[in-house]
């Protein structure tokens, strides 16, 4: 793990996310209301783990995602602060007359790398990759947020290539696959209907999914901002969370795939890199 995280962030450390949320929701149908909603099968949701889930567009885009998790009867969803009331106000209108309470917490989003680093938060495995370690929910008193452990946490997310919301994908504009939430966890072809579900089975049954979350690497430091991946002068892809050589990007596997064929060098801002596929999918650069 030495060569692709910094030292800066011990076993010991917590790392506060201050720029997370979480919102509660319970009652006696939350089971079901939730099941016609998100990405995942409330079903496959164990007590000690957390998972990436998302809300769709009708046209079967990402319109807002989370993390959600189990709190003894309680369903906990864990959000980017600036999504906080549109999800309030849009979980509001789908519960209708259901038997669910929508409230938001003041508990803290911390990440550590034991599960008993704060033995009075709740911890909830990771289970996108080991990297990410556990997530922490709790009153936070003690938490930091130091430069040095968000440059680590930042490497953990680029190591592992598991995306972030703001960072390696813009909300309504990318669908499950550009960022391989079927491959981590978060999308379920046969848990009945839910919003954009739709789409997302089509697309997987037809196989049409050709942009994929990679790693890019380079010899020096990569260009930040969403800079575009080049062949040619061609647009194959689109970088994401940057740090220092590495990187995150969306590409599109069919046109990454032809150009090294061809022995074109792949460029951002005129710097060459080279693609890394994720371990945990089975996809290639051949589609």
């Amino acid at each position: 793990m030495s060569d692709v995280v910094s030292p800066s962030m011990s076993e010991d450390a917590i790392l506060h996310l201050a720029n997370r949320a979480v919102v509660r929701l319970s009652g006696a149908d939350t089971e079901s209301l939730l099941q016609r909603l998100v990405t995942i099968d409330m079903d496959e949701l164990k007590a000690d783990e957390v998972r990436h889930g998302a809300l769709l567009t009708p046209q079967g885009k990402i319109a807002m995602d989370f993390l959600i998790c189990r709190d003894g009867d309680a369903v906990l969803f864990d959000l980017d602060q600036a999504i906080v009331a549109a999800f309030i106000k849009k979980m509001t209108l789908y519960r209708m007359r259901s038997d669910v309470t929508i409230k938001e917490s003041d508990e803290r989003v911390g990440v550590a790398f034991r599960a008993d680093a704060d033995p009075d938060a709740l911890a909830v495995r990771d289970i996108r990759s080991d990297l990410l370690g556990w997530r922490l929910y709790g009153k936070g008193e003690g938490w930091q947020a130091t430069d040095g452990q968000k440059s680590d946490y930042l490497a953990r997310h680029i190591a592992a290539i598991v995306p972030q919301a703001g960072l390696d994908f813009t909300l309504e504009d990318a669908f499950p696959y550009d960022i391989n939430m079927d491959f981590l966890g978060g999308l379920f072809f046969d848990k009945g209907c839910y919003v954009g579900q739709e789409v997302v089975s089509r697309m997987h049954h037809r196989g049409t999914a050709r942009r994929r979350l990679v790693r890019v690497e380079a010899d020096m430091p990569i260009p930040t901002g969403g800079a575009t991946i080049e062949a040619d002068g061609k647009p194959v892809g689109t970088v994401g969370a940057v740090l220092d050589k590495r990187a995150l990007a969306v590409v599109r596997l069919d046109r990454v795939g032809e150009a090294l064929k061809e022995m074109v060098p792949l460029t951002v801002k005129g710097i060459p890199v080279r693609v890394e596929l994720p371990d945990y999918a089975d996809f290639s650069l051949d589609r």
